[in-house]
């Protein structure tokens, strides 16, 4: 090896031969695709050469950034041959390079354009044969730049011309092919370089996206949605060219909130973004944790997680890397400023020392803040608005084909292991889970694996040893799961047995009326569009089963979220406490796609009593405010009211809340209460007729006849029938 023969011909990027040697290597082929240049290869790579004779025979002339691509010294021998090539799929489709000024203290100012760069490159080095790891060496504007193959990819011609603009699909990655006019090229600036690159083929070199990423290894499951809007709305600026988003004249978003209920995956969502990305490693830290006792030290914590991304900004500008702060519980330090009780102002200082470092006058272009909360209400409002954290995304409960992906994830590994039995239906589990966050589903699985642990331990002799190789985890294992495990977003079974647990009487047509007018507006409430928010008020005679009516219809409904507000349950609040507590109970309706409330006995939670009279205004404001709010879209809330003086609630103008008021029945006749005492199952058949003829009142209630009829069950039973007809006189009165 020698050096080529004056550093001219070295921007040429071909080697030199001696004449006789150039003659004897230049051997013409038929199959060979190119005719126009000649090839000689050594040590992996590929070069085009000529006939000079300054180059002494059996030496090839190679500038020292040849040497320095194929690893040779000077006066080095190495075997050298002829390239020939005999296939259609050598052309280059896609080449990617690095680009640098060849003098490393260099600075230039001005930008170059991919466009004319790309010009350049091809008059130079068309036809040449481009290797991994070649570095070659142009003249552009006056400055020799210094370009390093990355990567390449070859097309196949003739699959080409049959698959017209459909290039992907004929792309094969190799180690080398043959640049030719047609060559996608993208310039990318090395690693450290000053040099200034603008254009459609140039990038920053920072390619946003790990390649190996997907959801299922990550652990997410079910927001699907929720991170493809994240991507448009976050990352899909980033993926273009920094001189692209500069003549569009944007700027990147630069916060996310996610907010919603706890167990959703905000926290998860926000780690693996971190880890999805191939910028900085995320900086995670918790919102209290911002807080310190000495002063101004909150405001300096503060500063320190932005000032890796302020000094490489100042040096690298849009071209550094993208830098990740994640703050979990944000609403502990950054709550509305002024809607604190301490004196020490600390938390409002803390919120302005954040705006000005996301927003201020000396703003950063590569950070990207995402915040998550449970509380999205209590957060100041000037961190929300665009160019801060802009992006809201709410973090809601997985339907059904979400909570299916979440299971997948958590049985996973006890699939693969073979330690989940195949009566499993992962799918069913998904349609019984509803309204379970991502959190309780992975109890859930825990739960049921404990069951399967469980056989295989013996209590009364824990020395036994355990067969690992046994345990399964089965079906009967995930019911019982499913008993242990509650979601909190949804049906309070306990206290909708409670209100019904002597069943619905029958007793006639009216009741039968009553609960399909009922069903109607329940399936009103789950497949119309246009009304999301339905209510209805039962009202009636005191006793005449209205809590137990509302119960049926809101069990009936089978939505994932039902809930009952009662006197009862509100019992010991105070009047603000009661006021919070009604409205929490909404807002949680509002987390699920189809919710159910029932507001019982509305007189007792209002603190009505005739005398005075006199009643809460507060928790009434309340109840008409929330009985009339729309739910946020995608979300439907069916209310059921009951009352026993709708003449109280006409006063208070309540009654225009409802859609519809039905009223509760009551036993009007012979034929009526012969059906319910049927029901109740009091007496033989026999002795049915004369055991009703005991109805002697215009109307009775149900209630009423429910206690009379478990009186009468009291002592021997063939005496039940009298005891009956004397507890009907006695107790017996018109309504």
């Amino acid at each position: 090896m020698c050096s080529s023969p004056d550093s001219t011909l070295a921007l040429t990027n071909q080697v030199f031969l001696h004449p006789a040697d150039a003659d004897a290597l230049s051997v013409a082929s038929e199959s060979s695709p190119v005719r126009e240049k000649s090839y000689i290869s050594f040590k992996d790579h590929i070069f085009t050469f000529r006939a000079n004779d300054k180059i002494a025979q059996g030496f090839v002339g190679l500038s020292s950034i040849q040497r320095q691509s194929v690893n040779v010294s000077l006066n080095e021998a190495i075997p050298v041959t002829t390239y020939v090539p005999n296939s259609e799929n050598i052309f280059l489709g896609t080449l990617k390079v690095d680009v640098d000024f060849l003098s490393k203290n260099k600075k230039v100012s001005d930008k170059y354009e991919a466009k004319d760069l790309k010009e350049a490159f091809v008059r130079t080095l068309e036809q040449h044969i481009l290797v991994v790891g070649q570095r070659v060496v142009l003249d552009f504007k006056g400055n020799n730049l210094l370009f390093r193959v990355s990567e390449v990819q070859v097309i196949n011609i003739a699959e080409l011309n049959k698959a017209v603009d459909d290039r992907k699909k004929v792309a094969t990655e190799t180690r080398f092919g043959i640049l030719i006019p047609e060559t996608e090229i993208i310039f990318e600036k090395a690693a450290g370089s000053q040099i200034n690159l603008s254009g459609s083929t140039a990038s920053g070199g920072n390619k946003i996206f790990r390649p190996d990423w997907n959801f299922e290894s990550m652990g997410i499951g079910g927001l699907n949605k929720e991170f493809a809007d994240i991507f448009r709305r976050a990352f899909a600026s980033r993926i273009f060219p920094a001189s692209v988003v500069q003549k569009l004249g944007i700027a990147h978003v630069k916060g996310i909130l996610l907010y919603g209920p706890p167990g959703t995956g905000k926290t998860l969502m926000a780690r693996q973004i971190g880890k999805m990305l191939n910028g900085k490693e995320p900086k995670i830290v918790n919102g209290p944790e911002i807080l310190n006792k000495f002063v101004g030290q909150s405001e300096e914590n503060i500063r320190n997680l932005f000032k890796d991304a302020e000094a490489e900004y100042r040096t690298k500008g849009d071209d550094s890397d993208l830098h990740i702060i994640i703050f979990d519980e944000l609403d502990a330090i950054c709550r509305a400023r002024g809607s604190r009780n301490d004196s020490t102002g600390v938390g409002d200082t803390v919120v302005n020392q954040l705006l000005a470092k996301i927003d201020g006058v000396e703003s950063l272009n590569n950070i990207l803040l995402i915040g998550m909360t449970n509380r999205k209400e209590l957060i100041d409002e000037a961190l929300t608005r665009p160019g801060r954290l802009e992006v809201h995304m709410e973090i809601s409960l997985p339907d059904e084909q979400g909570r299916f992906q979440i299971l997948r994830i958590h049985t996973t590994k006890m699939r693969n292991n073979k330690f989940m039995d195949d009566d499993v239906n992962l799918e069913e589990l998904a349609t019984l889970t509803k309204n379970f966050s991502g959190a309780e589903i992975e109890g859930l699985v825990k739960a049921a694996t404990s069951y399967a642990f469980s056989r295989q331990i013996d209590p009364k002799n824990m020395t036994k040893p355990l067969d690992p190789e046994q345990m399964r985890v089965t079906k009967a294992d995930f019911a019982q799961a499913l008993g242990d495990v509650k979601p909190a977003f949804g049906v309070e079974t306990d206290e909708f047995e409670n209100c019904m647990r002597n069943g619905i009487i029958d007793y006639g047509e009216s009741v039968k009326q009553l609960l399909d007018s009922g069903n109607l507006f329940t399936r009103q409430v789950a497949n119309s569009n246009r009304t999301p928010l339905i209510s209805i008020l039962l009202e009636g005679t005191a006793g005449s089963g209205k809590t137990a009516l509302a119960a049926r219809l809101a069990k009936d409904s089978d939505f994932p979220y039902m809930r009952l507000l009662s006197p009862e349950t509100l019992v010991g609040y105070s009047e603000a406490a009661k006021c919070a507590k009604i409205t929490k109970v909404f807002e949680d309706s509002y987390k699920s796609p189809l919710s159910v409330i029932v507001v019982d006995d509305i007189e007792r939670i209002l603190e009505y009593v005739p005398i005075g009279p006199r009643f809460s205004n507060a928790i009434l404001q309340t109840l008409l405010v929330l009985f009339k709010r729309i739910p946020p879209k995608g979300r439907k809330l069916f209310i059921i009211g009951t009352a026993t003086r709708k003449e109280v609630l006409q006063e208070m103008d309540f009654t225009d809340c409802f859609s519809a008021v039905l009223t509760a029945p009551v036993i009007k006749n012979y034929s009526q209460f012969k059906t319910a005492l049927a029901e109740l199952k009091l007496v033989e058949d026999a002795e049915l007729h004369k055991a009703a003829s005991s109805f002697t009142s215009e109307t009775i209630t149900i209630k009423k006849l429910l206690m009379i009829t478990e009186m009468a069950r009291q002592g021997e039973k063939s005496g039940t029938v009298e005891r009956f007809i004397k507890l009907m006189t006695e107790y017996q009165s018109p309504v």
